[in-house]
């Protein structure tokens, strides 16, 4: 199981990725709900929720040493820009097409990249990991 460290890494690199990778990662992600068939119509919401969901923990997560501050702030304009085009004004973006032709996915996509690279590929277990998630400490 991925530490809270990976996931959120991993979440900013499935923004960062290109939108060709992305259409593919909701395609799979989607899959159990489509029968195999197109996940299009469920949009692309679920890449900023994933980031969402383990970004909102970074908190907790600087208190256990699984990040430092200088990656949370590196991420916040990343948080930022997925509040400012939230909402129903912004449906347009998060129809499935938009990954391709709006260009506010790609400002996105650059912001991601940015973040991803203050954000080392590594492990950091913590004494929260090893409690929650089954992790052995070394």
């Amino acid at each position: 199981m991925p530490t809270r460290y990976q996931q959120l890494r991993q979440a900013i690199a499935n923004l960062a990725a290109p939108a060709k990778e992305q259409a593919s990662y909701l395609e799979q992600l989607h899959a159990p709900l489509t029968g195999g068939g197109s996940g299009a119509g469920y949009g692309n919401d679920e890449l900023a929720l994933e980031f969402g969901e383990i970004y909102c923990a970074v908190g907790d997560m600087h208190d256990y040493g699984e990040i430092r501050q200088a990656e949370i702030d590196a991420a916040r304009p990343l948080d930022e820009m997925l509040d400012k085009w939230s909402g129903q004004q912004n449906a347009d973006f998060w129809a499935r097409g938009a990954l391709f032709a709006d260009h506010r996915w790609e400002e996105l996509r650059e912001c991601a990249r940015r973040v991803l690279a203050a954000f080392p590929d590594e492990e950091r277990q913590s004494e929260w990991t090893t409690e929650h998630s089954g992790w052995a400490r070394d």
